[in-house]
């Protein structure tokens, strides 16, 4: 018989492999992700989140708490309202405004009230002068409200990731802070046991790893056209036609250089430069390449890290956390 719990968890699964799909193509065939397109699937993550706040029967300051996790994560899409914008009067703005500091005064009496039953639960009670002096359902509070403050730090490794360049695109940030809303738990995935990192995170370490499947992609490709034989290209770039070039997301590799001896010839690139010709005057550069005789260039395709992602979410299902498993694997405690 299924529970509800394992509704939710599945209700979770199928709204984040939708948005992360729909993403996905948004990606593949436009190269951004409008952000309309995370607004509107926040709603269906939103409520499934406050279905299992309102089941579990969350006091009032693990739903402020929980507030101010999604405020955090709003300005992602909306910004984050200055003190200009809100004398100038903005209806939007102050509302927004209001929000974040009544969010916030839930936070604070979050603290007053969970972190000793909280610390008392995890074992450390002796930090806060409380050894074994909550009760069960203090605790179990505790817990959920400590739960709401996981996402909350998840949501701001993601943000440090995106400003640290750990993360390229702004795109693949939203996506991550999407994951972690969406999936704050591991909940009833079968699989998951035991667990070391968030889901979301874990999803960020199973895409990253599916990123080995590339070279066997990319060298199996080249090995169906015949054109592995330079190893050096082969496992990462692909040689495509000057005149499918310019329809393609891709970096282009080859470039028409003058030799010492003055005469032109064909320099391929193992990495694209970025900001150099091949991004600013891309037609230039083909017509030279077609004036040498060229056919085909070297090129290596700008793959979208949702993608990735997409497929992170099979180990993640199948398996559960990475660095247990690997740890598991290797045989260590």
């Amino acid at each position: 018989m299924v529970t509800p719990e394992q509704i939710l968890t599945y209700a979770r699964i199928v709204t984040l492999v939708l948005c992360l799909g729909g993403a996905t193509y948004l990606d593949l065939k436009i190269r951004r992700v409008p952000n309309d397109w995370w607004i509107s699937w926040a709603k269906p993550a939103l409520f499934l989140l406050c279905l299992e706040l309102w089941a579990l029967e969350a006091d009032w300051t693990v739903w402020l708490t929980a507030s101010a996790v999604v405020a955090y994560a709003s300005t992602a899409v909306i910004g984050r309202p200055t003190l200009d914008d809100v004398r100038s009067g903005s209806p939007e703005d102050i509302i927004v405004s209001l929000w974040y500091l009544v969010s916030a005064v839930g936070l604070v009496f979050g603290v007053l009230r969970h972190l000793t039953p909280l610390m008392d639960g995890l074992g450390f009670g002796s930090l806060v002068d409380c050894n074994f002096c909550s009760t069960t359902v203090e605790i179990q509070a505790s817990y959920l409200w400590g739960q709401m403050l996981i996402i909350g730090a998840v949501l701001l490794f993601f943000e440090m990731c995106y400003q640290l360049r750990m993360l390229h695109g702004g795109a693949d940030a939203k996506a991550m802070m999407f994951v972690a809303l969406c999936l704050p738990g591991w909940g009833e995935i079968s699989a998951a046991g035991d667990a070391l990192m968030p889901p979301a995170i874990s999803l960020l370490i199973w895409g990253a790893m599916s990123f080995l499947i590339l070279p066997i992609y990319v060298f199996g490709m080249n090995l169906a056209t015949g054109d592995a034989r330079n190893l050096k290209m082969a496992w990462h770039a692909r040689r495509i036609p000057l005149s499918d070039i310019p329809n393609r997301h891709v970096w282009l590799l080859d470039e028409v250089i003058e030799g010492a001896d003055g005469e032109k010839k064909v320099e391929t690139r193992m990495r694209p430069k970025r900001g150099g010709r091949a991004e600013n005057k891309l037609q230039e550069m083909l017509s030279e390449l077609e004036e040498l005789g060229a056919e085909k260039a070297w090129t290596t395709e700008k793959y979208p890290f949702m993608a990735f992602l997409m497929f992170g979410i099979i180990p993640l299902l199948l398996i559960g956390d990475p660095i247990l498993f690997l740890l598991n694997f290797m045989g260590l405690p």
